[in-house]
């Protein structure tokens, strides 16, 4: 069988089943193979007739899956492989006159007033905006974002 952890989701899969953690508990559960250093718990999952807790070793950091039967009776630790973990990508940011002029007014007048937008443009040419306006503008920079994918950093 292969083990394969999910360190984000704290889900254990056994070949291509997904066993969701039923506790997060920490304790030392033993020492590690590798090592002989503690091996503490990151995670508890149940499945059929058997329990495995995913540990870490606290000095090699490797990672393991401890299988217990139901009565708690150790039976196999097996060596586990980490699922990789998704670098999020972030999003264009617009931060110059020439990026905000390639936003099309519609996307800007979805989100801000025009008193706004014009301190929008007055920002990103280095005049002096309306204050007011801009500090507005700026509170809303976040659901521009979200519903855009376009960073605004004026």
């Amino acid at each position: 069988m292969e083990y394969k952890y999910d360190l984000n989701e704290k889900t254990l899969y056994i070949d291509e089943n997904r066993i969701p953690a039923y506790s997060l508990e920490k304790n030392e559960i033993g020492n590690c193979t590798s090592c002989d250093s503690i091996l503490v718990s990151l995670s508890y999952h149940a499945f059929g007739e058997t329990i495995a807790v995913i540990t870490k070793c606290t000095s090699c950091g490797a990672f393991y899956a401890n299988i217990y039967d139901s009565d708690w009776n150790w039976m196999d630790e097996v060596l586990i492989t980490l699922l990789p973990i998704p670098i999020p990508i972030s999003n264009p940011v617009v931060d110059s006159w020439e990026e905000l002029k390639a936003v099309p007014i519609k996307k800007l007048e979805a989100v801000f007033s025009k008193g706004e937008i014009e301190a929008l443009f007055a920002r990103a040419k280095d005049k002096t905006p309306v204050r007011q306006y801009l500090y507005r503008a700026r509170k809303k920079y976040e659901l521009f974002e979200e519903i855009f994918d376009l960073r605004l950093e004026l």
